[in-house]
């Protein structure tokens, strides 16, 4: 078979499978019954995948494997903490620059007064 006769039946095939799916599908949604059915099936499929999903948790729990939600959550915490480190630094570079700026003035001691005698 030449190249083209491939191309050309694998063309064929996929509007026979589009086609069928099409009507297939309409078949089912018109068939109250099996409407009932898939939709049972759905809410039977979501129940066991929050139950697995619930298990697979406990299970990375049991092992202390942190779970994509645990790194999301230390990932938002480190980009807190982070920024809040740069807030700072800016800060204290402002600090430095203002000290360099203004010449420092020199402390006056303090005077020591002389104690009274408790007697």
């Amino acid at each position: 078979m030449a190249r083209g006769d491939y191309e050309n039946l694998a063309g064929r095939l996929r509007q026979l499978s589009e086609e069928g799916l099409t009507s297939l599908f309409n078949e089912v949604m018109s068939n109250e019954r099996m409407r009932k059915g898939l939709g049972r099936a759905g809410a039977r499929f979501m129940e066991n995948k929050q139950s697995f999903d619930r298990n697979i948790e406990q299970m990375l729990e049991f092992f202390n494997v942190p779970s994509r939600r645990d790194m999301r959550d230390l990932k938002s915490r480190l980009d807190h903490l982070s920024s809040q480190l740069l807030n700072l630094s800016i800060k204290v570079d402002r600090l430095v620059e203002q000290q360099h700026e203004e010449p420092a003035a020199p402390r006056a001691k303090p005077s020591r007064k002389p104690r009274k005698s408790p007697y």
